[in-house]
């Protein structure tokens, strides 16, 4: 945990012994009362958060000062042929962490379409792992989270202002090493594990997107997730 994060005015009421982000200062940072932390307001600003006071059971509470912007998401989108909860969790975590600004699940052909309606989703935990991206890449900023049962709803999400680029072995227009952004903010879509359909790979050149490849061999949709998301953020110029 980089960051402390709160929600609005949570800092002002003391957080639970039980609370992850207190188990974590007590466990692994061992701070103690009038220890400095960075914190951060989810949505809002970057700052400093003082422990005030350990009581016997170990709540904490906390002053916060707001000294600073937290940087915008990058102007990546990123569609997802849904992937089994587990992985789909650790591609929210990690994806948040790395400042994508938008991430869309979809269903798709050859997908399960049972993982678009997993606890992930139906209880919500999704918001547990994007929370843990943003305190490891130090940000208050949350990507949007979105997800749709077909790849046509998905592409409709579009503003039409991205470059559109897809993830294939299949027939591949050029390398993804290749990409010279057109347009500041890029969409980039890939498959589940057992990859598009032909139905899909029509669907996505019908719609204006240029198939790309990441090389000769077949990769896990997680592994092609970062991968494809590391050479769009440095096309833009984001690292």
């Amino acid at each position: 945990m980089n960051l402390l994060l709160f929600r609005e005015d949570e800092w002002k009421s003391p957080l639970s012994h039980d609370d992850p982000r207190v188990i974590h200062i007590h466990t692994i940072l061992k701070s103690a009362e009038g220890d400095v932390l960075d914190a951060g307001i989810i949505g809002g600003m970057l700052g400093r958060a003082r422990i005030l006071e350990i009581d016997e059971r170990g709540n904490c509470r906390f002053d916060f000062i707001p000294d600073r912007e937290s940087h915008p998401p990058a102007p990546l989108t990123l569609i997802i042929g849904t992937p089994r909860p587990p992985t789909a969790k650790r591609l929210l975590r990690d994806l948040s962490a790395a400042g994508a600004g938008r991430i869309i699940f979809t269903g798709t052909d050859l997908g399960e379409k049972s993982y678009l309606t997993s606890r992930l989703w139906s209880r919500e935990e999704w918001k547990e792992a994007v929370e843990t991206g943003m305190a490891q890449g130090e940000s208050t900023r949350p990507p949007v989270i979105e997800k749709f049962y077909s790849l046509y709803k998905s592409i409709d999400q579009l503003s039409g202002e991205e470059d559109l680029l897809a993830l294939d072995n299949v027939n591949p227009d050029f390398p993804l090493k290749e990409y010279c952004p057109g347009k500041n903010s890029c969409c980039l879509a890939l498959g589940p594990e057992r990859g598009w359909s032909d139905r899909e790979r029509e669907i996505l050149r019908d719609r204006g997107f240029r198939i790309c490849s990441l090389g000769d061999r077949v990769l896990r949709t997680e592994t092609a997730a970062h991968m494809g998301s590391a050479l769009v953020l440095a096309a833009l110029g984001y690292i």
